[in-house]
């Protein structure tokens, strides 16, 4: 795709996502205290007709867990501890628009849940409307002092959801980033008076938002300050915008979501994110990759067995019948031949069986069992532009597909690992996706990498887990494009890569 036909698909996302959405008034809603309004909202949603908007008054509206939908349905990426509690569940749901009015709805959930979830819906706009938890899953505390012993006096300033975990990170006092040299690990005596520690578990239980068979999603000036795993999770969906708002903590926070800011898996189309601000979350900005599975059965009649490997990624359709299947040499990551999924057989949360065509069939004999496979059809394009990512942990994004991928005009400040990550594997997470066409243009890089964490060994970092590099014959990731960048990072390395061809590094400033 031309770079002018490729930026003019971009504006036309957002025009689509809002198409109509003005045109009526499906009704109003008003705030009402502290009071449960999940069923205000849910009827208002339920009345209106494709090309309607619910208004939000300007207020805070309060939602409690009491009153979420139990649904099972597996989430990538998170916790599967299902059923799952889902606040505002928009099912169905097709050209709605739901808009704060004013200086915007504030939503504010007590309890774990999901806060929204569109799923098996079509051109979707949520407006100027912001997320938050009235009981932050993460724990902050300012040191004051110390004892003698050398252990801190602490001045709880947010006390934890679920208590303090042994997730625990120091922060600066005056930037509020990740103290540099520290990370997932450090020592009382890299800190003084005036730092904080958080303090959060390991687990991931849901996202602030879900978009699960999604079409045509925008979200506008829409700001999510905490959440339980994500701010934003959206699997086998297409076609998603995200202007303004963003994920980043509420004031007199310095912390927000317990996980990514936006996590997009075996999604399609399009992913556009603009202008928006990424800071304090616990993992990356933005990251975008196709799920493998591993074949663990070699059947009759040109049958597979496939297995979800990674237990925080099952149960999600990954294949459905006239899909393309890719094959992935497991030990060599390399990619191999394309074929058509003829039948998909659930057995359970972790395993399905796939009937392949006839060239499928022959295919399959080339691999084994311990090789894997990942949809072709379902890896989309990216555009990652004029976004600010500040004083997070681990990476700013990470990209895994083959889709077109265009970083412009972002700024990377004070990002505690990597700024840009090109990873991929059939071992570990099971997150695939070669990159074939990449542009990293006009992006201001500033005080990244001062903490290390997994596959984070440069600013600028291609590293795919290949388990025998040296059999591999064709690279991983091509075609990567650094140009015209700004890069302020004393003493960090800023480009490693292992598994890539066609890299073009120039017009850089230091």
């Amino acid at each position: 795709m031309k770079k002018t036909t490729f930026l003019a698909a971009m504006a036309a996302i957002s025009a689509a996502c809002a198409s109509g959405a003005d045109a009526k008034r499906a009704a109003d809603v008003r705030a009402d205290g502290t009071n449960d309004m999940t069923r205000a909202v849910l009827d208002a949603v339920a009345k209106a007709a494709p090309g309607d908007t619910v208004r939000l008054a300007e207020g805070e509206y309060h939602f409690y867990s009491a009153s979420a939908r139990r649904m099972d349905i597996y989430i990538s990426n998170h916790d599967q501890d299902l059923p799952r509690r889902v606040q505002l569940p928009l099912c169905g749901t097709h050209g709605l628009k739901i808009e704060g009015l004013g200086k915007g709805a504030r939503f504010v959930f007590h309890g774990e849940s999901t806060g929204i979830l569109v799923m098996d819906s079509d051109h979707v706009a949520l407006a100027n409307i912001t997320l938050d938890w009235a009981e932050s899953p993460i724990g902050e505390a300012k040191i004051a002092g110390f004892w003698e012993n050398g252990a801190p006096k602490l001045e709880w300033t947010v006390r934890a959801f679920d208590g303090e975990g042994n997730a625990r990170m120091l922060w600066d006092a005056k930037t509020h980033a990740i103290k540099p040299g520290t990370g997932d690990v450090f020592s009382m005596s890299q800190a003084v008076p005036g730092d904080f520690i958080s303090f959060r578990t390991w687990s991931r239980p849901s996202p602030a938002i879900c978009l699960y068979r999604a079409n045509r999603v925008l979200l506008k000036n829409v700001s999510v300050h905490s959440a339980h795993g994500m701010g934003l999770l959206a699997q086998r969906s297409a076609d998603i915008a995200w202007h303004g708002g963003g994920v980043f903590p509420r004031k007199g926070c310095i912390c927000s979501t317990k996980a990514d800011a936006t996590h997009f898996s075996n999604c399609r189309g399009i992913i556009y994110v603009s202008g928006a601000l990424f800071s304090g979350m616990m993992d990356d900005a933005i990251n975008v990759h196709s799920t493998c599975l591993r074949i663990v059965g070699k059947l009759p009649e040109g049958r597979i067995r496939c297995r979800y490997m990674h237990p925080q990624a099952i149960g999600f359709e990954v294949f459905k019948p006239g899909e393309r299947l890719r094959f992935i040499r497991a030990r060599t990551l390399e990619n191999g031949p394309v074929s058509i999924v003829k039948s998909v057989e659930r057995e359970d949360a972790e395993n399905v069986v796939l009937t392949l065509d006839g060239t499928g069939a022959k295919v399959l004999a080339g691999y084994s069992e311990g090789d894997a496979v990942e949809n072709a059809d379902w890896q989309p394009s990216v555009v990652f532009t004029g976004n600010t990512v500040k004083n997070n942990r681990a990476r700013a994004a990470l990209f895994t597909t083959p889709g077109k991928v265009v970083v412009t005009d972002n700024t990377f400040d004070r990002v505690s690992g990597s700024a840009i990550l090109f990873a991929g594997d059939a071992a570990n997470w099971y997150e695939s996706g070669a990159c074939e066409d990449v542009l990293i243009a006009r992006n201001v890089f500033k005080d990244c990498l001062t903490s290390q964490y997994q596959f984070c060994t440069a600013v600028i970092a291609v590293a795919p887990t290949v388990q025998d590099l040296a059999a591999q014959k064709t690279a991983y990731h091509r075609n990567i494009r650094v140009t015209d960048n700004t890069f302020s990072c004393p003493g960090a390395k800023l480009y490693d890569g292992v598994s890539v061809e066609g890299l073009v590094w120039e017009g850089n400033r230091e």
